[in-house]
């Protein structure tokens, strides 16, 4: 059974609809409907249950990772996308729990501007109807770590979502590992003392920037909204990101795995690539175990072209299995990570 979150129409008319709360099995299967409370129960059993606590509940730990999708994404393709990543954490050793949070992108190829209104209407549910949700739970069923996981645009549904959480929840609900892949975001947000990186900070352990230099579909973002600030998704963190914030440059993987760069590559294979990399998971499931530093990961290096100790590149080479499961033996500090 996987989870998910969405804020589409039931009826499949357009714009933000009224959260609503669901179980699938596939991607094309039917969609289960379940109120909050069913829900909310169901994924909180998936976790093993160990002793009775105080208030008569069965304690669990485990690790939430919501996965927030970015714009041109229909409902069928944004479970695919969930689909295909619990299988590549699985297959690096982390059996967490994954849920969707699929707010309503159009779907076409030329849909950006509706989706990025979309994106900003959909932003304050993230928290209020999602994190703060499962947050609540803590308190007399389980303690369960939470992270995030956004691509492309999703990752401006989180900068939304968390910088205006102030207005929708109390200010005292974290998560800990928040992670962007290609993040569809003015660089300059990132820059320090900015209203989004502080909030970054009082909601987040570790921020991680998974960019990429021949990214197209961004540039493409940028030219269409005429603005002069680059995405950070392709051109990385600004210099005066704060401490908590590390940049894992991807550019040279993609080298790797695209040799031939002058051949006309289309604009979602720059921006996607990403999920179909295990160098790319396996650096997601060390950030996830969250027990080494960001400085120590075998599966970057240092930046050369960086005087930062917060700037890296993946490694396009990986590691062997060996040194990577041993590293992620160090880095386990939860039941969701199983080493072999």
């Amino acid at each position: 059974m996987e989870f998910m979150i969405t804020l589409r129409n039931a009826d499949g008319s357009d714009g933000v609809g009224p959260v609503r709360y669901l179980t699938f099995t596939g991607e094309m299967g039917t969609d289960n409907d379940l109120a909050l409370n069913d829900w909310r129960a169901r994924v909180i059993a998936t976790f093993p249950a160990g002793d009775r606590n105080p208030a008569g509940h069965p304690d669990r730990t485990g690790d939430i990772l919501f996965l927030v999708h970015g714009f041109n994404e229909s409902h069928e393709s944004a479970k695919a996308l969930h689909l295909k990543c619990v299988k590549a954490l699985a297959d690096e050793g982390w059996f967490g729990r994954v849920i969707s949070y699929d707010w309503p992108s159009d779907g076409l190829v030329f849909a950006y501007l509706p989706d990025r209104v979309n994106a900003r209407a959909a932003a304050s549910a993230l928290v209020s109807g999602a994190i703060a949700v499962l947050e609540g739970a803590q308190q007399t069923q389980c303690t369960i770590n939470v992270h995030v996981l956004a691509h492309s645009m999703g990752g401006f549904v989180v900068q939304q979502a968390f910088t205006w959480s102030y207005q929708d929840v109390p200010a005292d609900w974290r998560i800990g590992q928040l992670m962007f892949a290609a993040a569809d975001v003015d660089y300059t947000v990132f820059e320090v003392d900015t209203p989004s990186t502080k909030a970054f900070a009082s909601h987040a352990g570790r921020l991680t920037a998974y960019s990429n230099r021949y990214d197209k579909a961004l540039l493409v973002s940028n030219a269409k909204r005429l603005e002069l600030a680059p995405r950070m998704g392709r051109v990385g963190l600004p210099d005066t990101a704060p401490p908590m914030m590390c940049e894992v440059n991807c550019s040279a993987l993609f080298e790797k795995v695209f040799p031939g760069i002058q051949n006309d590559l289309s604009p979602s294979v720059t921006h996607s690539f990403y999920f179909d990399r295990p160098e790319f998971w396996r650096d997601v499931v060390l950030n996830l175990g969250g027990g080494i530093d960001r400085g120590v990961f075998p599966t970057r290096e240092p930046d050369p072209s960086s005087s930062s100790a917060n700037r890296f590149e993946l490694d396009p080479a990986g590691i062997d299995d060996a040194t990577y499961w041993a590293a992620l033996a160090r880095a386990a500090t939860s039941p969701s990570i199983r080493v072999p």
